[in-house]
């Protein structure tokens, strides 16, 4: 366990890590600086050019060929010798000497005669080597130094640069290290803050220590996501104590008339209770599928979209709802397209729809209308429509909805707190739970769409509007 939280990710050491890398890259760069230029400067500069100086002006005034043999005999050994103690350079220079004859006077190894004038490179017993010639008016000196492969040469420049980067690592480390530590405290304090927080404690952004601006969209992030579940469950609590009280009532209604279905002695008596009885069932038993229907709603699960014909289905839900009208009183008028085949969550489309239409015949006096209108985006009406299984079959495209009622309406102070959980209007006398809207509202979120409400024809009832926007292709062109 202890290793395995060694090797965990660690903001400072993957900062440190960082360093190191970038340690390295400078030293590289600097390394391959420093290769260049030396490269650069042995070939505008070299240094074999400046000991053939040195040693033509040491044997410039002898005219005798051992004498001046000797001289450089001596000066070459020296050199040599000083060449092998630092390591670097442990090949030997080559050194010959001509006089102005072209006969060879002196040469501290064997090897081929340096040919070329000035500075010029030259393969000389296997190896390349920087060379130098000069002709003077007695003597023709000639040095030849091996070149150090690129591979030494870096090694060399490497290991010159690499105490500097080594004394500098730390002036560098210490204090970054104590920047991240001390950077990151407030990060720790705000981890164990969140620790010994309980489930129905806030934590405010003053509470904590977000100096630094990296740190404050954390913290401010945290508090909203915070305040967000807050909220939900300050919901989920006035919704359970809401849906407790509305259940209340009917379980109530029913304890009651059955206790009066059980010990009256009257036939009547018990038949009017018997009907009351089934009425408090009728209304326990459709809030119960109501808070069902909200809750499946509230859910985050994403459902499958299904191809629908919204005409075909509205129709058949008009035809199904067509005996509950006439008992009332009431028309029911359906203005649509031939077809509108739209993908979409089938489910919520069919809450939307029979929501809104019970809702209406519920208000709704008897001789009144209800009017389901369906359009597609671009306000159609009947119309030809593409062949199924193509993209321009409209499949995709928004639509709109629009369900009006020539019913009491809705006061427009109230038209804001229709979809609110439990709400009904003041002096409703109709029997309802006012969780109707709110599964609207659910399943109108399920669509991607938006839903308002607006008078009804002629400034009377209500009218409310669904519109879905175009929603991202799902079909092939094919």
């Amino acid at each position: 366990m202890r290793a395995w939280k060694l090797w965990q990710p660690s903001l400072a050491r993957r900062l440190l890590m960082a360093l190191l890398g970038a340690f390295a890259l400078v030293a590289g760069v600097l390394v391959l600086q420093e290769y260049l230029q030396f490269k650069r400067q042995m070939s505008e500069q070299p240094g074999i050019r400046q000991l053939a100086d040195l040693m033509r002006s040491g044997i410039a005034n002898e005219p005798d060929g051992p004498t001046a043999g000797r001289v450089l005999a001596g000066q070459i050994t020296h050199l040599n010798a000083l060449r092998r103690q630092t390591g670097v350079l442990p090949e030997d220079l080559l050194l010959q000497l001509y006089d102005r004859e072209g006969r060879l006077v002196y040469a501290s190894g064997p090897g081929e005669p340096i040919a070329q004038p000035g500075v010029a490179e030259q393969w000389l017993q296997g190896r390349r080597h920087w060379t130098w010639r000069e002709d003077g008016e007695r003597w023709s000196l000639r040095l030849a130094e091996p070149t150090l492969p690129d591979v030494d040469l870096l090694g060399w420049l490497a290991r010159g640069l690499g105490g500097s980067m080594l004394l500098a690592f730390p002036l560098v480390l210490i204090p970054l290290w104590l920047a991240v530590h001390t950077g990151l405290q407030p990060l720790r304090r705000f981890a164990q803050r969140l620790g010994g927080l309980e489930a129905d404690q806030a934590l405010a952004p003053r509470e904590l220590d977000l100096r630094y601006a990296e740190l404050r969209p954390l913290g401010l992030a945290f508090d909203g996501l915070m305040a967000r579940l807050r909220q939900r469950r300050a919901r989920e609590r006035a919704f359970v104590q809401d849906a407790a009280h509305e259940l209340r009532t009917p379980l109530a209604v029913i304890a009651a008339q059955t206790h009066v279905l059980v010990q009256s002695a009257d036939e009547q008596g018990r038949q009017e209770a018997g009907e009351r009885l089934l009425a408090a069932i009728r209304r326990t038993s459709h809030l119960s599928q109501q808070l069902l229907d909200l809750a499946s709603l509230d859910g985050k699960t994403e459902r499958p979209h299904q191809r629908l014909d919204l005409v075909q289905a509205s129709a058949q839900l008009l035809a199904d709802l067509h005996g509950r009208a006439r008992e009332r009183g009431l028309t029911l008028v359906l203005e649509a397209p031939e077809q509108l085949p739209r993908v979409l969550d089938v489910a919520a489309f069919q809450t939307v729809l029979h929501n809104l239409l019970d809702n209406a015949l519920r208000y709704v006096q008897a001789g009144g209308q209800i009017v389901l209108t369906l359009a597609g985006e671009s306000g159609g009406g009947p119309g030809p429509v593409p062949p199924r299984g193509s993209e321009a079959s409209g499949e995709c495209e928004g639509w709109t909805l629009t369900v009006s009622d020539d019913g009491p309406g809705i006061a427009p102070e109230h038209r804001n707190l229709v979809f609110e959980r439990f709400w009904r209007g003041p002096d409703v006398a109709v029997a309802g739970s006012g969780l109707g809207l709110a599964i609207v509202q659910q399943a109108v979120n399920r669509l991607g769409g938006r839903i308002s409400l607006a008078a009804g024809p002629d400034g009377l009832g209500c009218t409310f509007t669904l519109s879905v926007p175009r929603a991202p292709t799902l079909f092939g062109s094919s």
